[in-house]
């Protein structure tokens, strides 16, 4: 399968792989917050505790359950904190259901969870059940266990698909995302001693877009389908069909990377989320990953990381919660919101430039529109209602569309009286592309849907 991908596209990849497979997976990314209270693993206690943790984890890897992907650490953080050790013992799902309602209410100015969330207790508490039942209390000891009786990473895997609720068919994908983090070495935990050349690639909706743009496919209305508005809750009919486009993609993964093929794990995944709702081509694919190598070298380092939460402190340095926090920022959340317009609310941080210290300069974008484009490229959102930064805000948004301008469309949303400084300011009009006023956005963005 994987010789019907050019050599110059294989180079690409494996360009592209290098990069990104040393950056840390959303989950284990010592710099964001929150972090898990065991991380930096120390002891022995410590990676116990993780390899429980980040199987609760890849068991709610599953925007059916818990929408976007940083709620999954998010969720798990406050039940740590409201819970205790207990999150590792519960059994009923009763007790997670109540604490559950109120983490939901604790996010409503950031995001949502998924329309199965019901079924979230069930499946923590399935893994509990799992652990300590089968594993004994320690799933190190339990793989080690494995791992001397010559049993394989793919052993596991069935083991839990019969065990865990909602890991199994399709689902399976969680677990060989699991193995990734608990088998391969850094960024990764490395955790447990299965050979990594045994593992396969978690296949998920975004990587399965590089699967398609790739053309390792057999269905030539994929592209269509894939980035259809409409999208169905699952591309695979039955477990058959998923098993064998995994086992596709793993094989094209070996071939680059015959010891290690699951280290385009990760790589893939960014790679396929900034690939939603674009052309699926090699084409696509390749003006895409020229762009992620030439930013790499331009900022000497990736270009963007996904965030889980990014806090804001009042003028007496309070921290706030997160979420949509200023009267602009929740007037456009709620109006997104209420209008069902897709949107993903401070999802990610571009690199603007890069050192060695603490003052590389970066910028968090308040609304991605995934579904609109400008002249092909997807819209972002920025709201600004603070005047007394003003220009240094839009000597920011100057740098990233230097950067980025040529895959985001930017939309200044100012008060009615910023207008005529914003002019001065920036007279060439190099910070945005389009700027509303407050006072007529609601119309401006309904005419750009429309259009």
């Amino acid at each position: 399968m994987s010789a019907r991908v050019p050599k110059d596209l294989k180079d690409l990849i494996v360009s592209f792989v290098q990069t990104y497979s040393n950056v840390a997976d959303l989950e284990l990314d010592l710099h964001l917050n929150p972090k898990p209270s065991f991380m930096p693993l120390k002891d022995y206690a410590n990676k116990k505790e993780a390899a429980h943790y980040f199987l609760l984890a890849a068991s709610l890897s599953d925007y059916q359950l818990t929408g976007n992907p940083r709620n999954i650490q998010l969720l798990l953080n406050y039940l740590k904190e409201a819970l205790g050790d207990k999150l590792y013992t519960i059994t009923n799902p009763l007790e997670f259901k109540c604490e559950i309602s109120k983490f939901e209410q604790k996010i409503e100015n950031l995001d949502h969870l998924g329309k199965e969330k019901t079924e979230i207790p069930a499946v923590l508490c399935s893994v509990n059940q799992f652990v300590a039942k089968k594993a004994s209390g320690d799933l190190i000891d339990y793989t080690t266990k494995l791992s001397q009786k010559g049993r394989k990473p793919i052993d596991f895997v069935e083991t839990l698909s019969y065990n865990v609720k909602r890991m199994n068919k399709q689902h399976k994908s969680k677990s060989w995302l699991y193995l990734r983090w608990m088998v391969r070495g850094s960024p990764d935990l490395g955790l447990f001693p299965f050979d990594q050349k045994d593992l396969m690639v978690s296949l998920n909706t975004p990587k399965f877009r590089v699967y398609v743009a790739l053309g390792l496919g057999e269905d030539e209305n994929l592209p269509f389908k894939l980035n259809s508005k409409n999208k169905p809750d699952s591309w695979w009919e039955n477990t058959a069909q998923f098993d064998a486009d995994a086992d596709k993609l793993t094989k094209f993964a070996r071939s680059l990377f015959p010891d290690d093929p699951a280290k385009i794990d990760f790589p893939f995944f960014i790679l396929g989320t900034w690939l939603e709702f674009s052309d699926l081509t090699p084409f696509s694919l390749e003006r895409s990953l020229r762009f992620f190598i030439q930013k790499n070298q331009e900022l000497l380092g990736p270009l963007m990381r996904y965030l889980t939460v990014v806090y804001h402190y009042n003028r007496i340095g309070e921290r706030i919660e997160p979420g949509a926090f200023t009267t602009m920022e929740r007037d456009v959340y709620d109006f997104l919101k209420d209008k069902q317009v897709i949107f993903y609310y401070e999802f990610m941080e571009f690199y603007l430039s890069q050192t060695n210290s603490d003052a590389s300069l970066t910028y968090k974008p308040d609304f991605l529109l995934p579904q609109l484009t400008n002249k092909g490229r997807k819209v972002l959102l920025e709201p600004h209602g603070v005047k007394n930064n003003l220009d240094e805000f839009l000597n920011k948004l100057k740098t990233f569309r230097q950067h980025y301008g040529e895959h985001f469309s930017l939309i200044l949303i100012v008060p009615d009286e910023f207008i005529e400084s914003i002019d001065k300011l920036d007279p060439q009009r190099s910070s945005y592309d389009l700027i509303w006023k407050r006072s007529n956005y609601k119309i401006q963005l309904e005419n750009f849907q429309s259009t």
